[in-house]
């Protein structure tokens, strides 16, 4: 049972990283391509947002992919563990963007 605990939180933390590295490399192409120097502050803080979009992202669709994988698989007390675990993560992340105002839902001010 404890296996199935980490193997559901270990899927949802090696597909945000597989995730981050791709949002990562295209962000490098597209420093590299682009005229000028590359400001590496300004570059770190783009990788930085990328790494938090990636996990929040792995949350969201972590609440859709594990119910369909509970289904399909033998394995559900592992897709149990990712669907709790990505509900969780799912929360906190909402949490985090509510408090932040980072959906910016309201409309501006004419």
């Amino acid at each position: 049972m404890f296996d199935d605990v980490i193997g559901g939180f270990a899927r949802l933390v090696v597909s945000g990283f597989v995730i981050w590295m791709a949002l990562v490399l295209l962000l490098f192409f597209k420093e590299l391509f682009t005229p000028g120097d590359i400001n590496v502050r300004d570059y770190l803080f783009r990788a930085w947002k990328r790494f938090l979009l990636s996990f929040e992202v792995t949350a969201y669709g972590g609440v859709f992919v594990a119910p369909y994988m509970m289904k399909n698989s033998e394995q559900t007390a592992q897709y149990t563990a990712m669907l709790i675990f990505a509900i969780l993560f799912s929360a906190l992340f909402l949490y985090l963007r509510f408090q932040s105002g980072g959906f910016k839902l309201r409309r501006r001010q004419r």
